[in-house]
């Protein structure tokens, strides 16, 4: 029940990261750049309320449990807040602008005051390594489902009403409704959660809120996390660029409906996920970094083919392409998330301190910069080629803005891919280097 609180977060924030620009400016009315800043400004908050949140779940001291009380709080926050977004009242000027910043600011503090305490439950359910194990496999298989349901049922959803504000108010509506039961049945399933001891709770209080900004910064100082990080950044927004562009892409460039952006990613996650035998068995031959490297590579190349896309083409080229991107797109993720223990390990023995929560923190805060950095690029590359923003997405748009629509799925991308390989060249963590570390650390190698 509590890998289920995956479900919640999984679904909003992939369905964020495709509809919220397009609702924006084609629904609410809003320019572009301006909608894209919107979105940049509230995950650029999230940065200081993420870690806070988490000292704040550390010095918590409920009956109900350092962290379980939040999961209700959070997921209530969350929910009614993603469902006012998708019903936002046809204000204009800025009480438009204030009404949209208001929800958005909210929708992102829903999101923290469930998402932080939620991942920190973890080691308290499960004591053992293998228990925590299991427990996160869980936890990615909820996770995959709700990344479906938020890119894959979202458009599905909104294809349903006649008309398309109708169809993303059902979407905000079934969804936000979804999310609050997701949370309440994570938080009745933890009841029986140990959340640590008196004494725990009062050293978390001693070391004081600003000592998770602190140590946030401290982890930088070591190359193998900094650099993995950038790559991470860059590799998020990509896949940021892409999501924020397809609405606009299916509507205006390919003329299909809503439903089609289901069915293409489908494809793309079905085959992400029937790959992943195939690159665990690759790395182990070649090698997490050079695995990395290629799967970057091949997926900015496949990004790229977007761009020879022209009317009259095959269908089985629209799936193909669907597919091919969603086995590289997996491998990219996978080699990520392979590495970044490495890096923790490491800093385990440069620093001689645990800081593994710190440093998922910043990849947690990463996610969420470069999932607002996507749709911030976009809208000011719409904005600068005329896109006709309103509250008819039918509207007739210049053949500027459908050119820059056609870059931002393709080129745009792709460049951002190919930027990612110089920096991830030079990260070198490899096992003699770690092994040579334990070594002098007196650790079995």
């Amino acid at each position: 029940m509590w890998a289920g609180g995956s479900l919640a977060t999984g679904s909003v924030y992939n369905a964020m990261a495709l509809f919220s620009l397009f609702f924006l400016t084609q629904i609410a009315g809003i320019s572009p750049a301006l909608a894209g800043t919107l979105l940049l400004v509230t995950k650029a908050y999230d940065a200081i309320t993420d870690p806070l949140m988490g000292a704040i779940s550390d010095r918590t001291n409920h009956k109900a449990g350092r962290r379980r009380p939040y999961l209700l709080i959070g997921s209530v926050l969350l929910g009614v807040s993603f469902a006012l977004f998708f019903n936002t009242p046809e204000l204009s000027g800025g009480a438009l602008v204030a009404m949209v910043l208001f929800l958005l600011l909210l929708q992102s503090t829903g999101y923290t005051v469930f998402a932080v305490p939620y991942l920190a439950m973890a080691p308290d359910i499960a004591k053992t390594y293998d228990a925590r194990t299991r427990l996160m496999s869980l936890r990615v298989g909820f996770l995959i489902v709700g990344v479906m349901l938020g890119s894959v049922g979202g458009p599905y959803i909104v294809g349903l009403a006649d008309e398309p504000r109708a169809g993303y108010s059902l979407l905000g509506t079934s969804l936000g409704a979804f999310v609050v039961v997701c949370g309440f049945l994570a938080y009745r399933g933890t009841a029986s959660v140990e959340s640590g001891d008196s004494l725990t709770v009062a050293k978390a209080r001693q070391s004081g809120v600003m000592s998770s900004f602190t140590d946030m910064v401290s982890v930088f100082s070591h190359r193998p996390f900094r650099l993995l990080t950038l790559v991470k950044l860059l590799q998020l927004v990509v896949l940021a660029l892409a999501l924020a562009c397809t609405p606009y892409f299916f509507q205006y460039v390919l003329k299909r409906p809503p439903a089609d952006i289901g069915a293409y990613l489908m494809t793309f996650s079905l085959t992400g996920l029937a790959s992943i035998p195939a690159w665990r068995m690759l790395i182990a031959r070649f090698g997490k970094r050079e695995v990395y490297m290629i799967s970057i590579f091949g997926y900015g190349i496949g990004l790229c083919t977007w761009w020879l896309w022209a009317p009259g083409e095959p269908e089985v080229y629209f799936y193909g392409r669907a597919a091919v991107l969603g086995i590289l797109s997996n491998g990219t993720l996978l080699c990520a998330l392979s590495l970044l223990p490495d890096t923790m390990e490491f800093d385990r023995l440069a620093s001689r301190r645990n800081r593994e929560g710190v440093m998922s923190g910043v990849f947690t805060t990463v996610e969420k910069i470069s999932g607002a950095l996507g749709p911030f690029v976009i809208g000011i590359l719409l904005q600068a080629t005329g896109l006709i923003a309103g509250r008819d997405p039918s509207i007739v748009q210049p053949e500027s803005a459908l050119n820059a629509i056609h870059l931002g799925v393709s080129l745009v991308p792709a460049l951002v891919c190919f930027a990612a390989l110089p920096v991830l060249w030079r990260y070198d963590l490899g096992p003699q280097r770690l092994r040579a570390m334990r070594e002098a650390a007196g650790e079995p190698a």
